[in-house]
């Protein structure tokens, strides 16, 4: 075999996985949003403080706590705390106690503007006061990372058996993350 028919030869070989990926982008074979469970924002929201950035007068102990936690599971309630607030602080009470050692890397919160009288029912899950940017994410459960920003969400209703089908989301797109999360690596 001559150099010219191998270059055309390593040219074609080369070429048709390139050509094939783009067809089948073309032809809508493949789905681009299919791994993902939640939502994902359109924009960004700052809803915690960056725990990467924390004032230099906390203590190495706070410090050492908030480089351990990665992800926060946060439920943005609505007026009052309800059935449907009742149900979710449940699902993130379960969601955290299913994380077995991943529990280390997740924090879960409650934002809401008084503090839940349901909430002593849930040792897991602390009180964080709602702030501004919180009102469009209403009676949702969302996904922060350790920068404050909200990742995906997932919007909540009352139904139990819903809810069983949302806990799974939430776990399946939360164990990804921390899967592949390399911050703290």
């Amino acid at each position: 075999m001559n150099s010219r028919k191998f270059f055309i030869l390593f040219i074609a070989c080369a070429a048709m996985p390139l050509i094939a990926a783009q067809l089948s982008l073309s032809m809508g074979w493949f789905s681009q949003g299919g791994n993902n469970k939640g939502q994902f924002l359109q924009h960004e929201i700052q809803l915690l403080p960056d725990v990467t950035h924390s004032a230099p007068d906390n203590s190495v102990q706070d410090k050492f706590a908030n480089a351990r936690v990665h992800w926060h599971l946060v439920y943005v309630q609505a007026a009052t705390c309800d059935q449907e607030c009742e149900q979710a602080l449940f699902t993130l009470q379960q969601l955290y106690a299913g994380m077995g050692r991943k529990q280390l890397k997740i924090k879960t919160l409650v934002m809401a503007t008084q503090k839940p009288a349901q909430l002593k029912q849930f040792p897991a899950i602390a009180w964080q006061p709602e702030q501004g940017t919180a009102a469009e994410l209403q009676n949702q459960i969302v996904i922060v990372n350790q920068r404050g920003l909200v990742l995906l969400r997932y919007p909540v209703d009352g139904n139990p058996e819903h809810m069983c089908d949302l806990a799974r989301d939430i776990r399946t797109d939360l164990l990804r993350l921390i899967n592949y999360d390399r911050s703290g690596a």
